[in-house]
């Protein structure tokens, strides 16, 4: 399951629902739809004790924080700010699994020397013995000094290459991006070959919710854009994409084969 949880306030996320309120809806697709592992994007440290209070024991989590830098100077991002605030309750993005985790690790991506910047996370599943990597890509305008300039074709080059050393991975989340095929979509060029699938046979990964050799998929946000992208190694058996009134990304959760190790 990938969600972008909209659980920092600040970030134009009110509205959106208590942390208990979006960790149900975590807990409801556990157990609607046996998922097994979660990657989470925009969830506060504090949201994310609930969610494994609530999930219960056997399960595991990492977290990496958002940062702010300010001409190269990186500060943790506080889930809220002023008065009565705690600044150790960080916001960043999550990735947890009925399962133990193992060699958590954060990749370097290009980032914006000023403004948010956003972590690329890995972390293997051990009982499954799959790679699950959060994936959170700028925004087209990150730089507040340099609007015009895109980390996105770097960040996802990156993450291509880190991905594609792992013989069994699942990676995803939020992408601030449209998918190739989308009629109308001036960004294409920032999506590097070998990435995103173009159908059986082709190279790269098949997303949650593509048909075939189209690279596109239903909307994952309220806006009307699909910006949230589940791929994996391992062949699929489904997917749902599912609108919910706890954040303005909608839900994806991929069921997948996992292929068993050579004898």
């Amino acid at each position: 399951m990938s969600w972008n949880m909209c659980g920092v306030e600040r970030w134009g996320c009110t509205g959106t629902g208590t942390a208990a309120e979006k960790s149900d809806v975590v807990k409801q697709y556990v157990q609607s739809n046996y998922v097994q592992a979660v990657l989470l994007q925009e969830v506060c440290a504090s949201g994310l004790d609930d969610l494994m209070a609530k999930l219960g024991p056997g399960w595991s989590k990492s977290f990496a924080p958002y940062h702010w830098s300010q001409n190269g100077v990186r500060t943790p991002s506080p889930c809220a700010t002023g008065a009565g605030s705690d600044p150790n309750d960080l916001a960043g993005t999550a990735i947890v699994a009925k399962a133990g985790l193992t060699d958590a690790k954060e990749y370097p991506t290009t980032q914006p020397w000023t403004g948010l910047t956003r972590p690329f996370q890995c972390a293997t599943a051990t009982y499954f013995g799959v790679r699950l990597c959060a994936v959170h890509v700028s925004t087209k305008n990150a730089n507040p000094d340099h609007p015009d300039w895109d980390y996105r074709d770097d960040q996802l080059a990156e993450i291509k290459q880190v991905v594609s050393a792992f013989p069994k991975v699942v990676f995803g989340g939020d992408f601030n991006a449209s998918p190739p095929d989308r009629p109308g979509n001036p960004d294409v060029w920032i999506w590097p070959a070998g990435l995103y699938s173009q159908g059986e046979g082709t190279p790269g990964y098949r997303e949650c919710d593509q048909q075939g050799a189209v690279r596109d998929g239903r909307d994952t946000h309220d806006g009307g854009w699909k910006l949230d992208h589940l791929f994996s190694s391992e062949a699929r058996r489904w997917c749902v994409v599912a609108d919910t009134p706890r954040s303005d990304h909608h839900v994806l959760v991929e069921s997948v084969t996992i292929t068993p190790p050579a004898a």
